[in-house]
């Protein structure tokens, strides 16, 4: 059996191959997956747990669909849909994971994170996310009505895609001190996170020690998978 980690699917219904994308994953994977970790921005964005139009219900669909299967999901939030709740969560059946997150991966400790938080450099971010993470301000935003806040995730990320266009790339990107700092008050020489869009593997040293970080694909081109096997050989595909 293996346990399957992705991210950044942003799904959203003027894009439902990512829905479709999810659907063929889990009949590749439906007998030899344990666990599905999502980490993050698996909405495009998300306005409420109420807001159950019949592209989100065909998404609840398929989470269920997994359960079915015995498959265990796990969810991190993500700087788009980290206003999913509880409602959602007991409809498919998820396990809702803090940021960072440390699991057991066949006995090896494993850090999880989105990733958002590791860009310490983009300041400017950081002020917003942690004001966008404040409970007074999250309760005052799902009290508006639903109409009103639909528009106000359109425009919000119309805005943010035009800060990412100005903004400096190397200032989206994690910060390499940041990583280490997690790993060294974590029991755990890997870290695994979404968020950048830059896939790939990357070693670092530190005090003799030896330190890996995966990163994770998003989903515009398709579905792209971590997968952990049960001999502790991971490969990105």
């Amino acid at each position: 059996m293996s346990i399957l980690v992705i991210s950044d699917l942003h799904l959203n219904p003027a894009e439902p191959q990512g829905l479709a994308a999810l659907a063929a994953l889990r009949q590749k994977w439906a007998a030899n997956c344990s666990d599905l970790y999502i980490l993050g921005d698996f909405f495009e964005a998300w306005v409420g747990d109420d807001d159950n139009n019949a592209f989100v219900e065909a998404t609840v669909a398929e989470l269920q669909a997994w359960r079915q299967l015995g498959i265990k999901l796990y969810f991190m939030p993500g700087n788009r849909d980290f206003l999913l709740g509880k409602d959602f969560a007991q409809r498919v059946d998820w396990t809702v994971l803090s940021d960072p997150q440390l699991v057991d991966f066949y006995g090896i400790p494993v850090l999880l994170s989105h990733g958002d938080l590791l860009c310490t450099d983009d300041l400017a971010y950081l002020r917003w996310r942690h004001y966008a993470h404040s409970r007074w301000l999250q309760r005052l935003f799902l009290a508006l009505p639903l109409w009103l806040r639909r528009k106000m995730a359109q425009k919000a990320r119309q805005k943010s895609k035009h800060y990412v266009q100005i903004l400096d790339p190397i200032k989206m990107d994690v910060v390499p001190s940041a990583v280490l700092a997690w790993l060294k008050q974590a029991p755990s020489s890997v870290l695994i996170h979404g968020h950048t869009h830059k896939p790939g593997y990357h070693i670092c040293y530190r005090d003799h020690r030896a330190f890996t970080r995966i990163t994770l694909s998003d989903w515009h081109d398709g579905a792209h998978v971590l997968v952990w096997e049960k001999d502790n050989s991971a490969r990105l595909i």
